[in-house]
């Protein structure tokens, strides 16, 4: 009959094989990644240009701190109405149509660069308003105009 196991000798890993190892795996790591890594290399040198990342790095380490300072200041009674209603402004954009509201700032864009162009000591008389009803952009503006005054009054 065999005799039993009593003595078990586990496989001891030198501390260098671990390490050559660990080199390996990043080693891997750093070839499988190498356009992120030279992207975030660029990014951090261009924060050290900056002067950003000394003061990211100051912030972090005196964060602390720092949320003390925020927090204190957004304590003031100044602050208060504009933080009541961050959440209502928020929800108010989440309404708003963007893609209209771009078209409509777009041609209040182009009314005021007509306003800066005009001579602003030119007389209009009544004549001339209803002469300048009939130029089809001013009628344009006018029809909207009324649209839109229309649609707010509108229950």
């Amino acid at each position: 009959m065999a005799e039993a196991i009593t003595n078990i000798k586990r496989m001891e890993i030198s501390e260098k094989e671990i390490r050559e190892e660990n080199i390996e795996a990043v080693l891997d790591a750093l070839s499988d990644n190498k356009e992120a890594i030279l992207k975030g290399i660029t990014l951090l040198q261009t924060l050290e240009d900056s002067g950003l990342l000394d003061m990211a790095n100051a912030l972090v380490k005196q964060r602390k701190a720092a949320m003390d300072n925020i927090f204190t200041e957004l304590n003031k009674p100044m602050y208060t109405g504009i933080l009541e209603n961050v959440s209502q402004l928020l929800f108010l954009l989440g309404d708003l149509d963007v893609e209209k509201l771009g078209e409509f700032t777009e041609r209040i864009n182009q009314g005021l660069t007509e306003t800066y162009i005009s001579d602003p000591d030119e007389k209009v008389s009544t004549l001339s308003l209803l002469k300048a009803l009939k130029d089809p952009e001013i009628n344009r503006s006018i029809t909207m105009l009324l649209q839109f005054l229309r649609g707010m009054g509108r229950d």
